[in-house]
């Protein structure tokens, strides 16, 4: 007889069309909530509800003291108040299944991929060998089997910071990059074998 831990794996295996679209609007719903909670925070450095693209640029320090665009600002905070709330989601909808912010190493010449754990990153970042974390990949949120290598979906917050009725386009890797002919969209799916999608407040689901 199967033991629960091993019919827990089996099931992670699968990920269903239904688990699959209650995922996704819980990711929905988590980045309207924070985009909604951090605009509000923040509501007295905009003449309206939410900034303008002028405001946006505008010059600000973050809480660590360090200077910061306002969209820089408001868009990190959006991605802390969503990964939140969408990680209290997933433990009940996809318990054991699921990464957040996980970090990956990728070589474009073979394509072969490494999962850097996080005891692995905060190590390198501790002993001041940060650079060598210079070329991974590090999307919001990974579903997979339990195995953070065995990838079943992939999904990147966007906060615009000015209001749109579009979705933001992936961001391409800067000249001098590992990664400089592909978009960041791109290089998930060579990476992880899975089209990414982009969860955006308002708008929803990108693919």
């Amino acid at each position: 007889m199967a033991t629960a831990s091993m019919t827990a794996q089996r099931t992670l295996r699968v990920l269903d069309e239904a688990t699959q679209a209650a995922i996704e609007e819980e990711l929905v719903r988590c980045a309207d909530e924070a985009r909604s909670t951090v605009l509000l925070k923040h509501r007295a450095s905009f003449k309206a509800q939410a900034p303008s693209e002028a405001e946006c640029k505008q010059w600000v320090k973050d809480a660590t003291g360090r200077r910061v665009t306002q969209a820089m600002l408001l868009g990190t905070e959006m991605h802390h108040a969503a990964r939140r709330c969408i990680d209290e989601k997933l433990q009940k909808l996809r318990p054991g299944g699921f990464s957040l912010e996980p970090r990956y190493a990728y070589t474009l010449d073979t394509g072969t991929k490494r999962w850097i754990s996080p005891k692995e990153e905060q190590a390198l970042e501790h002993s001041g060998n940060g650079g060598e974390l210079s070329g991974t990949l590090k999307p919001d949120v990974v579903l997979h089997s339990g195995n953070p290598l065995e990838v079943k979906a992939t999904y990147d917050f966007k906060f615009p910071c000015v209001n749109t009725d579009e979705a933001p386009r992936w961001s391409r890797y800067p000249d001098g990059h590992p990664y400089e002919d592909f978009t960041q969209g791109q290089m998930y799916e060579k990476a992880l074998g899975v089209r990414p999608a982009r969860v955006v407040p308002r708008l929803g689901i990108f693919r």
